[in-house]
């Protein structure tokens, strides 16, 4: 399963998970996608997002998309589909 979150900043972010391992990337770029651990998800996505975790509003909502990620990614089977 995968999902795209949509940042207050515009920015949309992939999101998928393998095993253990959370992948996100941004839809329009030619990068690798990153990847983490869950607890570094809201680190992650707050990068590609351009989301300053310095500003609570912003780092707060870097949290919640990650948490929205990773419900919702447990929800299905966790596996990136082609």
């Amino acid at each position: 399963m995968e999902l795209t979150l949509t940042a207050s900043t515009g920015a949309k972010i992939h999101i998928w998970r393998e095993e253990d391992l959370f992948h996100a990337t941004r839809p329009d770029a030619d990068a690798a996608p990153q990847i983490c651990l869950a607890v570094d998800l809201f680190e992650v996505i707050a990068e590609l997002a351009s989301l300053d975790l310095e500003l609570p509003e912003q780092a707060d909502e870097a949290v919640a998309l990650a948490r929205l990620a990773q419900k919702r990614l447990a929800q299905g089977d966790g596996r990136r589909r082609n």
